[in-house]
């Protein structure tokens, strides 16, 4: 959905929409199947997705959103022109082609899920990595800001252990994900290369020290540090 309320609102840039509009250009795109912009269920999608984009999400656990659009009056929202480096990936993500959403009953995450991940094991990861992301040195305030990430892939024989897992921002762990046409998942090493080369990286610095705190870390959980 969100990609698709993008797309509407750059083709609307400089005009403030209104949320009505949004239901009707959304609707009329025809980029979202069945969409109905009375139903209440839909305008709740659409809500939602406005909010996190402009930053006013109240929810403190919320992860972090890009900065597409802002809100300039209560139900009225202007998009913007991206000015952090994750924001100007992430639009451009969005502005390509994408196919049409379907809307999906919501399904019962396992209990492996990488989201309910304890929250002593977030707090800790945080304190370890003192708010920085090992990829790319971006600094968040808060451990719930971040994503968090697998090193080795549950596909890829990885555990779904302490030692196993980090915190990355949201461009690094799409980029980490997915890379190129063949798809295949980076190392951390790959990763920071991949964001210099992108000019994506925030601190080098920063984010080596961070990884070589998280190899320490990991050693001590692991048990192999007494």
């Amino acid at each position: 959905m969100r990609p698709h309320i993008v797309q509407v609102m750059a083709a609307n840039q400089g005009r403030p929409l209104s949320t009505e509009e949004i239901y009707r250009l959304v609707a009329s795109s025809g980029m979202v199947a069945d969409f109905d912009p009375q139903a209440k269920r839909d305008r709740n999608l659409v809500n939602r997705e406005l909010s996190d984009l402009a930053g006013c999400t109240t929810q403190g656990h919320s992860k972090p959103s890009p900065r597409l659009i802002t809100r300039v009056s209560r139900g009225r929202y202007l998009y913007r022109e991206p000015d952090r480096p994750m924001d100007v990936a992430l639009l451009q993500e969005y502005l390509e082609p994408t196919e049409v959403y379907e809307k999906r009953p919501a399904r019962r995450r396992a209990e492996s899920d990488r989201r309910n991940v304890p929250e002593e094991v977030r707090m800790g990861l945080y304190a370890v990595q003192r708010g920085v992301c090992p990829g790319c040195g971006f600094h968040q305030p808060h451990h719930r800001r971040f994503d968090v990430d697998h090193i080795v892939a549950l596909s890829d024989d990885g555990v779904d252990e302490v030692h196993n897992l980090q915190l990355l921002c949201t461009y690094c762990n799409r980029a980490k994900a997915t890379k190129g046409p063949e798809r295949f998942r980076m190392k951390m090493a790959e990763l920071r290369v991949h964001n210099m080369a992108e000019s994506m990286m925030v601190d080098e610095r920063l984010a080596e020290l961070t990884g070589r705190r998280l190899a320490q870390y990991h050693r001590e959980t692991s048990g192999l540090v007494a």
